[in-house]
């Protein structure tokens, strides 16, 4: 009775009918008024459900309340907003370094002898970095792990171009740290 499409008045007819059945037959009226609620309450969660269904979600790139005015203007149609930013983690990390000739960024060092790698990072030009990493070499200094390397290996570091070699040119601070 609840689910076939009827109108108010036949439903109201057909529920009396049963009512009347049932007390005929010595059934209490509560033991049918209850699942006639039950069917009730999830014939209208079923259609609030295809209702929600038949909405469609539209992004908006946010850029001030002038897109939070014109996105009120779908507020009683079927249409949903969703906004997104431009600020997206790729630009963040595909910004490009500030000095193209001698940028700072991640750069791997090589061991000439053992061909092992050291990785590091620098937010000044690698090439100043890379002099440090000599100095610590020739001046016995272990500050630098690619220095304590070669020093207590007595392995060999070679020309900066068979060295060196930058992996991701970026600039200082959270897109390096991300590399």
């Amino acid at each position: 009775m609840i689910t076939l499409p009827n109108l108010q008045a036949s439903r109201n007819k057909e529920w009396a009918t049963i009512i009347t059945m049932a007390k005929n037959n010595g059934f209490p009226e509560n033991i049918i008024q209850n699942p006639r609620i039950k069917l009730a309450l999830k014939k209208q969660k079923h259609e609030s459900t295809t209702k929600e269904l038949n909405q469609k979600w539209v992004p908006f790139t946010y850029f001030g309340p002038a897109i939070r005015r014109i996105t009120n203007l779908f507020k009683d149609s079927n249409i949903k907003i969703a906004f997104r930013t431009t600020n997206l983690i790729h630009k963040q990390l595909s910004k490009g370094p500030y000095n193209i000739q001698n940028p700072s960024g991640i750069y791997k060092l090589k061991c000439n002898t053992c061909n092992k790698i050291y990785v590091g990072q620098s937010g000044r030009a690698i090439d100043i970095r890379y002099k440090e990493h000599i100095r610590y070499i020739r001046t016995n200094n272990l500050q630098s792990a690619y220095a304590t390397h070669i020093l207590q290996n007595r392995h060999k570091y070679g020309p900066r171009n068979d060295t060196l070699q930058l992996l991701k040119a970026c600039t200082k601070g959270t897109c390096m740290k991300c590399w």
